[in-house]
């Protein structure tokens, strides 16, 4: 039996996003780590990860100028969550982010329709990681 590199996207797309759900619901402290920090940093990689994905993406002809600054900036931005501003303000900023990012997934990726399959992916798996970070939100910021 062979697996499809679609199947396995969608299999690791959505395995990407169980962390997030996992961290949401963890006590504040696990195994010593605060989980509000691990939770800011797999979304600061995750994020980068992405942003890398959208340079990829340019230099292969896809994207144009602007998809190649912006995976730059995107990528800095999440470091930047890492190292400035309380909790709340950098958990906005990567809910920002990942929002972001699906527009500049949108904007390399329109009109392929063959590919509409992922989309839809990203789509659906962005809102349950934006729904993680509201979790996270009002557990340290209200």
């Amino acid at each position: 039996m062979t697996t499809s590199p679609r199947t396995i996207s969608t299999l690791l797309t959505y395995s990407g996003a169980l962390p997030f759900w996992l961290l949401a619901f963890a006590p504040s402290t696990a195994l010593g780590f605060q989980t509000a920090t691990v939770f800011l940093s797999y979304g600061a990689v995750i994020a980068s990860f992405m942003a890398g994905a959208l340079w990829g993406s340019a230099q292969s002809g896809r994207g144009d100028l602007v998809v190649i600054i912006a995976s730059n900036v995107l990528a800095l931005v999440a470091f930047a969550t890492l190292v400035a501003g309380p909790l709340p303000i950098a958990l906005l900023v990567q809910l920002l982010l990942f929002a972001l990012l699906l527009v500049a997934d949108h904007r390399v990726h329109a009109g392929e329709t063959a590919r509409q399959w992922y989309w839809k992916l990203r789509v659906r798996v962005t809102v349950l990681v934006a729904l993680a970070y509201c979790v996270m939100l009002f557990r340290y910021a209200l």
